[in-house]
């Protein structure tokens, strides 16, 4: 019993390090590139569309392996923690750190309301919604000082960021996760064994290198 409870713990310690890691790479690469003049002012294209989705699914994935909501919580502690030491370094703002814990905070929530035994399933899908929109309409208001904001700013800005960012961003994520659901379906078709990859994928070492790259890139690009 006693090993049996060890193990789960060490699941959990490894699944936040592997998919804690991956959300701190994905931040450090792809966040500073949708925070670029490039595509900074795009709608289509922005860290709400994109970044959020991503980090809901690894959420989602960590999750499932755990079987502990407790799981996604630590990820954005672990993830937010190797913000906040870019943020010391490079003496920049600590939104970004907010947001992340907002946006475990808000799965978290989610997934004690669904529980959902798929990533990849409507449930999957409603959960996302759930976290989303709770996500956007509680960041709105962080972000707006309401005192100073009429109620017409309020309204434009729930209207931008609850509605239209949030249906583009479940856009993105139903055709993604169709797709997905797709190569799924042909997996099991053809039998096609991930064995292997898997045994890579969520190796201790592994898990240890992403947390040590998101680390790295995190605070090498700004």
């Amino acid at each position: 019993m006693e090993e049996r409870k060890n193990n789960k713990h060490l699941v959990i310690l490894f699944s936040v390090l592997l998919f804690g890691g991956l959300w701190g790479i994905i931040e450090a690469t792809l966040g500073t590139l949708f925070h670029g003049p490039i595509i900074k002012d795009t709608m289509f294209l922005c860290s709400t569309t994109i970044l959020v989705p991503i980090a809901y699914f690894l959420m989602g994935v960590c999750y499932k392996r755990t079987g502990t909501f407790r799981s996604v919580l630590y990820m954005g502690l672990f993830a937010s923690a190797i913000k906040t030491i870019s943020c010391l370094i490079f003496h920049m703002s600590f939104n970004p750190v907010f947001y992340m814990l907002l946006e475990a905070s808000m799965m978290g929530v989610a997934l004690l309301v669904i529980r959902p035994k798929e990533v990849l399933s409507f449930k999957g899908l409603g959960t996302f919604i759930i976290a989303n929109t709770l996500y956007l309409l509680v960041a709105t208001f962080i972000r707006l000082d309401v005192t100073r904001s009429t109620a017409s700013m309020v309204l434009d800005n729930i209207t931008h960021y609850a509605l239209t960012l949030n249906c583009i961003a479940i856009l993105y994520t139903f055709v993604v996760g169709a797709i997905l659901c797709g190569f799924k379906v042909l997996a099991v078709k053809y039998n096609w064994n991930f064995d292997g990859i898997k045994k890579v994928i969520y190796h201790p070492a592994f898990a240890s290198s992403m947390a040590a790259v998101a680390l790295v890139l995190t605070i090498v690009i700004r």
